[in-house]
């Protein structure tokens, strides 16, 4: 009985020190996530509650937000034609080469090539809500 008990308390700990351990990996990717932000995007980008559109709009919420749709941000009509909602997957696939994602579109970036940042910065953009 009382091995049983043992086993159950180490299985238990083995369960919450491996969730902290999960969560503090997500911390550190989206730490990594807002520094590529803050290094590739925050030139054209804003991503906080209220935060200005400036060469690009606003990403606050961008994620499950429909494509080319915040107000007040002139879109390219490619981006407005894209009209989808963002997901992790989508945005990362957007920021590996924008033109060729989206063809027309207006944001002049080059590309994010490093896939690990790219996950990052997805992580971190979907926070913002």
């Amino acid at each position: 009985m009382k091995t049983r008990i043992k086993t159950g308390l180490c299985g238990l700990l083995l369960a919450v020190a491996g969730a902290q351990s999960g969560l503090a990996l997500a911390d550190d990717l989206a730490a990594k996530g807002q520094a590529v932000f803050e290094r590739d995007c925050s030139v054209c980008h804003t991503a906080n509650a209220g935060g200005a559109n400036i060469m690009g709009p606003n990403l606050h919420g961008v994620i499950g937000r429909n494509a080319g749709s915040l107000a007040g941000f002139s879109y390219s009509q490619a981006m407005k034609d894209r009209g989808a909602a963002w997901s992790r997957e989508s945005l990362e696939a957007f920021v590996t080469q924008p033109q060729a994602a989206v063809p027309g579109t207006y944001m002049p970036y080059q590309g994010l090539a490093d896939a690990d940042e790219r996950k990052a910065l997805s992580l971190w953009l979907s926070q913002q809500h």
